[in-house]
């Protein structure tokens, strides 16, 4: 049975990967960061992404995502699992954007997996290590490239 310090930990974790995957569909760069360790380390090249520090990563998120017209960011199955102030965290990421090409509207569809390292600070939980891994994707152009990291 878990303990209310558990349950507490496992609520506060959930939040914090909400929050993160809120923060980018508001563009609210700094909320996203606010997510992180300030020395955290990030790690989305298995998605063509960027890889390295939270201010590194934001700026190329911020220019990938400003490509799209929406973007929604569903963040599900948290498998948490704790070890005093540190947690070992999977989650899951289903991810819908729209883009408008000169046919009209396009919405692309994407499934990841991030394998997060979170610990415990004066201000809560916050994600020290994060590793993407990409699972699927649909209805991206061939000819799509995000922006060079």
């Amino acid at each position: 049975m878990l303990t209310l310090q558990e349950l507490s930990d496992r609520a506060e974790i959930g939040d914090v990967l909400v929050r993160e995957a809120s923060a980018m569909d508001r563009s609210d760069w700094a909320a996203w960061e606010a997510q992180f360790t300030p020395d955290a380390f990030i790690d989305y090249t298995a998605n063509d992404g960027a890889r390295g520090s939270p201010a590194a990563v934001r700026a190329w998120l911020s220019a990938v995502l400003g490509r799209f017209t929406a973007c929604q960011h569903l963040s599900s199955n948290h498998e948490i699992s704790l070890d005093g102030d540190r947690a070992t965290v999977r989650s899951m990421q289903h991810i819908g954007v729209r883009t408008e090409t000169p046919e009209g509207s396009r919405v692309l569809f994407s499934g990841i997996w991030f394998r997060d390292e979170m610990v415990r600070t004066a201000t809560g939980w916050r994600i020290a290590t994060r590793i993407e891994e990409l699972a699927w994707r649909h209805n991206f152009p061939g000819d799509f490239r995000p922006p060079e990291a």
